[in-house]
């Protein structure tokens, strides 16, 4: 299983400031991290943080790097929770596939039914 590495961060916040999206956050070092969510009665090791945010037009946005997983469950968890939040806030949910892992992000979407937008890498 390959790590999202800081080329893949740097690709995808690149993208993201040319899309015009401000106040960007993201979970690697020199940037302000995202916030975390954290369920009620768990402890932080639970604690879910977006590899990316940026707000368009007062609208937050979430933006995820898909690395293929063998941990599928916790990737649909994390994805689901980050299409919902987005949807609350009325921006909208990225899915960053670097090349290689667009068909795996892909088959997750539509088998669980999560609102992404898919951006190659």
């Amino acid at each position: 299983m390959s790590e999202k590495d800081s080329k893949l961060y740097e690709k995808a916040i690149e993208w993201v400031k040319r899309k015009g999206y401000s106040k960007v956050k993201a979970n690697i070092d020199d940037f302000e991290k995202p916030s975390s969510f954290v369920q009620q009665g768990d402890d932080d090791d639970s604690a879910l943080t977006p590899d990316i945010t940026a707000v368009m037009r007062g609208n937050k946005c979430y933006f995820e790097i898909a690395i293929k997983s063998d941990n599928k469950r916790q990737l649909v968890t994390k994805w689901k929770l980050l299409d919902r939040m987005a949807a609350l806030k009325e921006g909208k949910f990225y899915l960053f596939t670097p090349h290689g892992h667009r068909a795996f992000a892909n088959r997750l979407v539509k088998k669980h039914d999560i609102n992404a937008v898919l951006v190659s890498l």
